[in-house]
């Protein structure tokens, strides 16, 4: 009889990416003679998988450690293994005199070898897994499925850390892309959410131009009803992507598009290689061509050398061009940036004043909008207890579909609804 295998439970912090990069670890793991388990349920190794993209996820990611280095000291789990983009950021004898309980670090460029790294440590001896192949774990409803086309980034942007957190941006090929494609429809996902660093520069490393759209149209070969492209950089929108996204029906007409400021000054010391004109050129083309187009992105405030004046020029370009997502981030000075460097720091109370003051604006203007969906009718997917989402909302980050009378709904499946009222950032619904 074989011997029983060592249990693991994992801890996934951070965005979709560092989901799908826990998702591969678990799978390679199980593949190679471990087991994955619920946390605190008896496992011998628990791993956290890390973010460290800015000063919030690492008091995130130094917590979790801590609480699981007491679990560890109490008998809880054996071996604490903290892997992804916090051991990435931070040299390893550093870590390892802060935290030194913690058995095992292991970067994003070491992931794929953690069967061969746990198992060292864990095996008394040389262990050869069993032939017999694992069934895949999902870490997500099977109904929706990240889609991580690529790795790294060379934007460069003068405030962010994942350059040299996930080193130089390298695309999968598209036929590996639409092998994951299919193992993800395999287990019925309905809708692939495409995501990277930037999503844009797909291709850039392999044809030597950036080649996104050329992906959209393989994706759209696949059997899927829904398909959802995130992490837009704006400087690389063109003809032939907006086109795409107009063309293509199972594309969302949604996209998530992060543009972090619109005055033109700003964008340029963050080194977003484009121009509040510009931005404002291809948002124009995006609402001209594309019916019912919808969006999410993101502010950072704060930013060095942001004024009031600014401020009022991001409120006013709300107002000109509707966000239906909006996320609002305080600028986070991290010491190995261009921009801590920067003069014309924000004080944090102001910075903080000014989010109330932009997401109090967005509110508004979205309650508003929304009133404007009442009595039009969407296809919704069902995310179960009485929640779903139509094509202009993302899982995890957007607003909700709220159904009453929703029991005999099946998880994953769509139907047809019409919007009832508004509650907030949500809207009401009724079945057809």
């Amino acid at each position: 009889m074989s011997p029983p295998k060592p249990l693991f439970s994992v801890v996934s912090l951070g965005c979709a990416r560092t989901l799908v990069d826990t998702e591969k670890m678990v799978d390679l793991l199980q593949q190679g003679g471990f087991q994955l388990t619920a946390e605190g349920s008896g496992e011998r190794i628990t791993i956290l998988n890390t973010c460290s993209f800015i000063q919030a996820a690492i008091d995130e990611t130094e917590a979790n450690i801590r609480q699981l280095s007491e679990r560890k000291l109490a008998g809880h789990i054996k071996y604490l293994v903290v892997a992804g983009c916090y051991p990435s950021r931070f040299k390893e004898p550093d870590l390892q005199a802060k935290f030194p309980d913690v058995d095992l670090w292991i970067t994003t460029k070491d992931e794929m070898q953690v069967q061969q790294k746990l198992s060292a440590l864990v095996f008394e001896k040389k262990f050869r897994p069993a032939s017999a192949s694992v069934p895949y774990t999902k870490l997500t409803p099977s109904h929706f499925a990240y889609l991580k086309i690529s790795e790294g980034c060379n934007n460069w942007c003068s405030f962010c850390t994942i350059p040299k957190i996930r080193g130089e941006h390298t695309s999968k090929t598209s036929e590996e892309v639409i092998k994951e494609a299919n193992l993800q429809l395999s287990f019925g996902a309905k809708e692939l959410i495409v995501i990277a660093e930037d999503t844009t520069a797909w291709g850039e490393d392999i044809y030597g131009k950036p080649s996104f759209p050329m992906l959209l149209k393989e994706l759209a070969k696949v059997d899927v009803p829904w398909i959802r492209a995130m992490y837009i950089f704006p400087s690389r929108v063109d003809a032939e992507l907006i086109s795409v996204l107009r063309d293509e029906p199972k594309l969302c007409r949604y996209m998530d598009m992060p543009i972090q400021h619109v005055n033109s000054m700003l964008l340029e010391k963050m080194n977003r290689k484009h121009d509040k004109v510009f931005l404002t050129s291809i948002l124009d083309k995006l609402f001209a061509e594309i019916p019912d187009f919808t969006w999410r992105t993101t502010f950072i405030v704060g930013f060095p050398g942001e004024t009031e004046e600014h401020v009022q020029e991001l409120m006013d370009f709300m107002s000109q061009y509707p966000i239906t997502q909006l996320g609002c981030f305080p600028y986070s000075e991290e010491r190995e940036t261009r921009s801590a460097r920067m003069a014309d720091k924000v004080d944090p109370a102001i910075i903080q004043k000014r989010i109330r003051r932009i997401m109090k604006h967005q509110y508004e203007l979205v309650t508003k909008r929304h009133e404007a969906l009442i009595g039009k009718t969407f296809d919704m997917l069902y995310e179960g207890n009485g929640e779903g989402r139509t094509y202009r909302e993302a899982p995890d980050v957007d607003g909700r579909i709220l159904v009453k009378q929703s029991e005999s709904l099946v998880s994953g499946n769509f139907y047809p609804v019409k919007i009832t009222a508004v509650k907030g950032y949500d809207l009401l619904a009724t079945l057809l």
